[in-house]
């Protein structure tokens, strides 16, 4: 039975063959002119992207619609020189001859591109076409790229531990180490492979408007006693993201690594001011330098006002034995924590929305979490002081049932009040952090415009309206720049209510 059956599969694989063989040779090709191919687009668009960055892959049909086979001739009109490339059914080149398409079947063509420098500041332009030649009938598909020039920088320092960087502030022509405020001008977006390191001593001033787009798992790193200056306007903020400037990845969260902010000097502050941080793994992350587990909580402190940081796989703000000042924060929509903070630390944050809405997978963390301790390099848990804190006239909300949570070891009691402030948890919410009960507001909605839609203005039946203290914002204008306390009432959050 066993010869019998192998005798049998023998003889139906060699009938496949032959009938796949009949079929292909009585398959009719045309020379018929006149027959023309139906494109899927009739024009490959690549939106704006870097010079010397290549492009995502994109792709299109070409169908025959005749009921017999035909041969096109295919080529890139650019030939080799041109910044595209191109691939039919599989195979690269520029010149395809004789490409066969069965009558009604189609083919698939790729195109990618790679954009030399232009020498303008401004995007630019780069066209070409795919030609097709069927039966003497010529048809073109048009490709078009949006070019834009920049400051490329690419890692030349290895480290073990520690991934590549280039040392963007703090090194002369020669590599040596030195002393210098550097400037980065608003004329051409910065792009950062790797990491970019501000060194010791060293500034990064950044002008408004200026746009910093970072590869892959890079990111901006300010080495202890390294400072930066980003302070855009309202106007013209300063924008921190992924080198991606396809669609697809406008709100693709993890696409770049973080901003690491190490310790510093009393009045040595690092400032992120007007700044739209999105789409990193951690938006922020300021912490001592984690080699030298046994600092003191950093003297120097980060200033952040008027800061959008979205969409961060992780987290929005991670803190580790550091002082941050801030007004007028929005953090929406990260993987784990909105913000952490760990650890020593002193901090104030007033007029914030901490939002958690997350949506690409299950989150079991809270929007806000705080804790005095923290793990260090050497696994030893460190008990640190949180002193002199405030947190007031902020939101802190989202899609789960406890967005707040709080772990304070118990040897050393945080100088820390809460006040002002809408939860929405299921922690116990009374004792010396919430002085005035009255002003806790548990578990209230905030009427957010769309949270869904990542727009988290307040509805005019908010009950975040009329909430916040006068006295502590009346100098301050919301994260849009409007006027707070214009109708004599001020709203919790980042946003004052507009009708």
């Amino acid at each position: 039975m066993h010869a019998l059956s192998s005798i049998r599969t023998l003889l139906f694989v060699a009938l496949s063959g032959l009938l796949l063989f009949a079929c292909r040779k009585d398959e009719q090709f045309t020379d018929e002119p006149g027959i023309e191919l139906v494109f899927s687009a009739d024009t490959v668009l690549f939106d704006t992207v870097f010079t010397t960055v290549g492009t995502i892959t994109k792709r299109f049909t070409a169908r025959n619609p005749s009921s017999n086979a035909v041969r096109v001739d295919i080529f890139l009109e650019g030939g080799t020189p041109s910044p595209y490339r191109i691939n039919v059914d599989g195979a690269s080149g520029t010149t395809f001859n004789d490409v066969e398409i069965l009558g009604g079947d189609s083919i698939f063509v790729f195109v990618e591109a790679t954009l030399g420098q232009s020498g303008a500041n401004s995007p630019f332009v780069i066209e070409d076409h795919i030609r097709f030649n069927t039966n003497g009938t010529e048809q073109d598909v048009l490709l078009v790229a949006w070019g834009q020039n920049a400051h490329f920088f690419h890692p030349d320092r290895n480290i073990p531990g520690f991934p590549s960087f280039s040392i963007v502030a703090g090194s002369d022509e020669n590599g040596m180490a030195i002393c210098e405020t550097v400037h980065w001008t608003n004329d051409l977006p910065y792009v950062i492979y790797g990491y970019a390191v501000v060194d010791s001593c060293s500034t990064l001033l950044i002008d408004p408007g200026v746009r910093v787009y970072v590869h892959g798992g890079g990111g901006l790193w300010v080495y202890r006693y390294g400072r930066i200056l980003a302070e855009g306007t309202v106007e013209e903020p300063i924008t921190f993201q992924s080198d991606r400037l396809e669609p697809a990845y406008a709100e693709l969260p993890g696409q770049w690594d973080r901003i690491w902010i190490n310790e510093g000097p009393a009045g040595n502050d690092n400032r992120l001011v007007n700044v739209v941080i999105k789409n990193a793994l951690i938006g922020v992350q300021c912490e001592t330098f984690p080699l030298d587990p046994d600092q003191p909580t950093s003297e120097a402190k980060l200033v952040l006002n008027n800061a959008h940081i979205r969409n961060c796989s992780a987290a929005g703000i991670l803190s580790r034995n550091y002082r941050i000042e801030s007004n007028n924060l929005l953090v929406g929509d990260c993987g784990q924590y909105g913000v952490a903070l760990t650890g020593g630390g002193e901090y104030f944050f007033n007029q914030f929305t901490i939002a958690n809405y997350w949506s690409y997978e299950v989150r079991n963390t809270p929007a806000f979490f705080m804790t005095n301790a923290f793990q260090d390099i050497n696994g030893t848990v460190q008990i640190r002081d949180i002193t002199n804190s405030t947190i007031q006239n902020g939101i802190i909300h989202g899609a789960n049932t406890n967005e707040f949570q709080l772990e304070f070891d118990q040897m050393l009691t945080p100088q820390l009040t809460f006040q002002r402030v809408m939860l929405r948890t299921d922690q116990n919410t009374s004792g010396a952090l919430f002085p005035d009960p009255n002003n806790i507001y548990r578990n209230q909605d905030p009427s957010f415009r769309s949270a869904g839609d990542r727009d988290l203005h307040l509805n005019a039946g908010s009950f975040a309206r009329n909430r916040s203290q006068s006295s502590t914002v009346a100098a301050f204008r919301d994260l849009d720049g409007v006027d707070r306390g214009s109708d004599g009432q001020y709203d919790l959050g980042c946003f004052e209510y507009v009708p």
